[in-house]
């Protein structure tokens, strides 16, 4: 079934066409959702909700862009309702822009699980930041207005991110190194 096939069903409220969808990008609305929340529960919740509003609005996608992107900035955007909702954003004092570039040749050694795990130790600002800025690919105007803070903030909040997973890194990777 084409995506075109699939957005048609969907629009119908086929129920064979939805369940396609969701197991077409089931999985990566979950693993953003999962970067964004602490906990599973919680991650888990989001996804639904994201493939609630999906199902609702998906006469609303135009066909102007990418179908799989516009799903996930529903997914994204859910998240940040909800943690918006559920605790105001925390970030740090502002720190000076410090330019950090981890070692692709370190990241190889790790795993998806190890990194996403020392994405939960950063504060909730910061990871928020990281993870719009250099996952989700938005630039800092787009975070700082998303977030409702100054571009300067995102900055430093993703310099920050950088700075304490390249700690994390370099302790992770001394540990592997030890017999």
């Amino acid at each position: 079934m084409s995506e075109k096939d699939l957005i048609s069903g969907c629009l119908r409220q086929d129920p064979l066409s939805q369940h396609q969808l969701y197991k077409l990008y089931g999985a990566r609305v979950l693993g953003i959702c999962k970067r964004y929340m602490k906990d599973r529960e919680r991650a888990e919740e989001m996804a639904m909700n994201t493939f609630v509003t999906v199902f609702a609005k998906i006469g609303q996608f135009k066909g102007d862009g990418n179908f799989s992107g516009w799903i996930l900035k529903i997914a994204v955007n859910h998240c940040l309702m909800e943690l918006r909702k559920k605790n105001p954003f925390r970030f740090g004092a502002e720190i000076e822009d410090v330019h950090v570039s981890v070692e692709a040749a370190v990241m190889r050694d790790f795993e998806t699980d190890d990194v996403s795990k020392m994405l939960l130790v950063l504060p909730e600002g910061a990871r928020l930041v990281f993870n719009l800025f250099a996952i989700e690919g938005y630039k800092h105007h787009e975070i700082a207005e998303m977030l409702n803070i100054s571009e300067g903030t995102s900055k430093s909040q993703l310099n920050y991110a950088k700075e304490k997973l390249k700690k994390l890194l370099a302790e992770a990777q001394s540990k592997k190194m030890q017999p």
